[in-house]
């Protein structure tokens, strides 16, 4: 079994949810401030929750194109290289924002990420 982290990243907040490939369900976890200290905070959630790999909702414009949004996620996957860990992008066109009404909630945003991408396996 592995178990999956759903990223929903943000200038100011990271949305994230959890999920494995047994039941194939995410939920949402919580949400951390994008700030200096956000490295810490994924290395301790990464341990505590044994994941073994990372899905990043990735937002292509509507015609598939990566623009500015995606290059800030590639930047930010980069970042993530120091966790060990194989990472994932996860287009989230029709799955993240279009289906959650309230734009705060960036850990079920995380969660639609990672459902999407458990739905493919």
């Amino acid at each position: 079994m592995k178990t999956y982290l759903g990223i929903d990243y943000g200038k100011s907040k990271i949305g994230l949810a959890k999920g494995t490939d047994e039941v194939h369900v995410a939920t949402p976890m919580r949400i951390i401030a994008n700030d200096s200290n956000f490295e810490n905070a994924l290395a301790e959630i990464v341990e505590i929750n044994a994941i073994d790999e990372i899905i990043v909702g990735y937002p292509l414009s509507l015609s598939g194109e990566v623009g500015l949004q995606a290059r800030e996620v590639d930047e930010f996957i980069k970042d993530l290289e120091f966790l060990g860990k194989r990472v994932h992008r996860q287009d989230e066109r029709f799955s993240s924002r279009a289906a959650v009404s309230n734009q705060e909630d960036d850990a079920s945003a995380a969660a639609l990420i990672l459902q999407t991408y458990l739905e493919k396996l």
